[in-house]
């Protein structure tokens, strides 16, 4: 791709998002939304030349890092989720916020890119979970994830797997921020390796797994694929969907099938966040915490916002929901 054709893309990708939060948030979060465009990339350089002091203090395999309730392993070499956490204490605060205002006690949650563990230790030590079942394709980040859950002693059964709407082998990209690393195709991935895949319904049924109360989902586009693959488990369990929804690399065709499938089984759209928006900047998140987190129609907002990655948090329709104290 040239460079015009990036800087088009680029362009076209800050329109729809300045739009999308006008629209949503009004001229206070558009102006909050100007104000993020323009200290992201200092942020960022920020962000990295912190992170690359922590790694040079010495020749380490990891780097640990103290939260509240949980202590957690990096990577030092890891530019993603790793420098994220190691600079800004957090991932995803309204998403975060979120997720721990809807666990119970006693729920079994079903991570799906679990990654290094971050979120398995949030729901571990916010609540009595019966059960977690992580998944992570990727072979370094699931040491990571195995040796935090044991250093922590989480409640998690953990699965060397990626899941899809298949049972078998697919070609897996792997980049230097361990986050973004996926079976989705990457432009910006440093090397390629297969893994073994196979449906959710699969995976449940041949651990036995009986219940089903909430799967989180990020898997960098690959969702509507995992969504095929467990049509059981949402007619058996009805869980809570939390999840990554990349609108730029989804099709009409896989939008339609998204909605209808969800439409068809009574759930409905609880509340979403821009991605981009929750993101801290220079350790704060200057966003507005009243309007950044959304309610609205499940098709009315994907085919409205049709160039961003939004966090979406779906529910069958009967489920209370109350948007937490952010």
């Amino acid at each position: 791709m040239s460079k015009l054709k990036k800087l088009q893309k680029k362009a076209e990708y800050y329109k729809s998002a300045l739009n999308s939060l006008k629209d949503y948030g009004g001229n206070a979060e558009l102006a909050r939304g100007i104000a993020r465009i323009a200290l992201r990339k200092p942020s960022d350089i920020f962000r990295k030349l912190r992170w690359k002091a922590v790694g040079s203090l010495g020749n380490v395999e990891y780097v640990e890092l103290k939260f509240p309730k949980y202590t957690l392993l990096v990577d030092p070499n890891d530019q993603g989720i790793a420098a994220e956490l190691a600079v800004d204490h957090v991932h995803e605060p309204f998403g975060t916020a979120i997720l721990k205002s809807i666990l119970r006690d006693d729920m079994t949650i079903v991570e799906i890119g679990a990654n290094i563990g971050y979120y398995t230790l949030e729901e571990d030590t916010h609540v009595n979970v019966r059960l977690i079942v992580a998944i992570e394709p990727n072979p370094s980040s699931y040491e990571l994830l195995s040796q935090n859950v044991c250093l922590n002693d989480a409640m998690a059964n953990l699965y060397n797997v990626g899941i899809s709407d298949t049972d078998g082998t697919l070609p897996f990209y792997i980049s230097k921020h361990s986050n973004i690393c996926s079976i989705t195709p990457r432009a910006d991935y440093e090397k390629k390796i297969d893994v073994p895949v196979m449906k959710l319904d699969t995976l449940l049924d041949r651990e036995k797994i009986e219940a089903v109360d909430l799967i989180r989902m990020d898997i960098e586009g690959h969702e509507i694929n995992a969504l095929r693959g467990m049509p059981e488990t949402l007619a058996k369990h009805r869980p809570w969907l939390c999840l990554e929804y990349h609108t730029p690399i989804i099709s009409p065709e896989d939008r339609e099938f998204f909605i209808s499938t969800l439409e068809a089984h009574d759930y409905e759209l609880k509340c979403f966040t821009f991605r981009w928006s929750d993101y801290m900047i220079f350790g704060h998140n200057i966003a507005d915490r009243n309007k950044v987190v959304m309610t609205g129609n499940l098709r009315e907002v994907l085919e409205s916002i049709q160039n961003q990655v939004l966090l979406l948090f779906i529910a069958p329709r009967e489920t209370v929901f109350e948007l937490p104290a952010l």
